[in-house]
Parts: C-alpha cells; structure tokens; sequence
C-alpha cells in the first residue's frame, strides 16, 4: 500500500495505481476504499475494462448486484473478449434469479476461456453452468 500511495502522491494522473491500490484494498477486505480507488482510476481512464470489472467484483461482494452487473456490462462493451467479467455477471444473474441470463453468460465465458486457454477457468465455468441447468 505505502508503494501505491507514493505513486499516487508523486502523480494523482497514475490510474494503474489506483487500479492496484484498488485490489490491495480488495484483498484486504476494505471494499469501499476499493469501489474508490477503481473510481479514480476510471475517472482518469474510462477505458480501464478490468478496473469496470473488479470494482463489479467489490460490489457483489458488498451485496450490490445491480450495480455489479451494471460494471460488468460496461467493462464488456469496452473489451467483448473479457471472459471473467461474462462469468461473473452470469453468477451475479443467477443471484437475482436470472437463471436463463446466467446460463448465456456463463456459456460466452466458457467459449472465452477455452478459445484463451484458459483450461482451469473453462472447467470450472461448465460445471457452474450445469449446476444452473439442474
């Protein structure tokens, strides 16, 4: 953190280090210090699809699912490739009982992984997907 701080002292402009001083935080378990670090870095970067995602990551875990999927949905109109933002708006429709917007997402992130190589995440995406299927 006290790297991040520096950073941001020597230049307020720096996105990158509010984007990571946004998952420090995080990590943390400060999700509102994150939500405000993800803002100034969107402020200073509207194009900073990951920084769109997390802080929608910070904001499920605070229980705001609207304005989570709201956060997903920007960070995939800035990069349609974002696999992880399509997987974890899915989990967030399927919180609120969206089972068929769930299932559609979910499937676009499996599509995403496996096309990224991503075997691990793809694997665990199919078996969200089938558990929402039951």
């Amino acid at each position: 953190m006290t790297d991040f701080n520096q950073a941001i002292k020597i230049n307020p402009n720096y996105a990158r280090a509010y984007y990571n001083r946004g998952n420090a935080r995080n990590d943390l378990g400060d999700k509102q210090g994150a939500i405000a670090d993800f803002n100034q870095a969107i402020k200073i970067n509207p194009n900073h699809a990951v920084a769109y995602g997390n802080r929608g990551l910070a904001r499920y875990n605070l229980g705001d699912l609207q304005e989570a999927i709201a956060d997903y949905t920007l960070a995939l109109k800035i990069n349609s490739n974002f696999a992880k933002a399509y997987g974890n708006r899915g989990v967030a429709r399927a919180d609120l009982g969206d089972k068929q917007g769930a299932i559609a997402d979910l499937q676009k992130a499996a599509k995403l992984f496996q096309e990224q190589g991503k075997t691990d995440l793809y694997q665990k995406t199919l078996e969200l997907i089938r558990q929402f299927q039951r």
